[in-house]
């Protein structure tokens, strides 16, 4: 499986990733691919982004993980479903049925 460069990464976005064995680890982690968030919690520039673990608070180094893929955003609603329109024309097509 390809990887991307800590470089190619975007800020926000959801990757596929899997942590990279730590050194002197006092307990055996997990090799499992997990989905990360590149966080930008401790500021905007990319020297301040860490790797947030979905389901916890905590938050690693980039380094300290390898990326995969990026997990693809779910469509908007409006380009998925044409049923769905904003509530002003909603209420205005209701109103000339009634």
């Amino acid at each position: 499986m390809n990887t991307i460069g800590i470089e190619q990464l975007e800020p926000n976005r959801f990757y596929w990733a899997r942590r990279l064995p730590a050194d002197r680890a006092s307990f055996a982690e997990s090799n499992d691919i997990e989905v990360v968030q590149v966080s930008t919690v401790f500021g905007a520039t990319p020297e301040f982004w860490t790797v947030a673990v979905m389901g916890s608070d905590e938050h690693f180094d980039l380094s300290a993980f390898e990326f995969f893929h990026k997990v693809p955003s779910p469509p908007t609603a409006e380009g998925r479903r044409p049923n769905l329109v904003r509530g002003a024309d909603s209420v205005a097509a209701f109103q000339r049925r009634t």
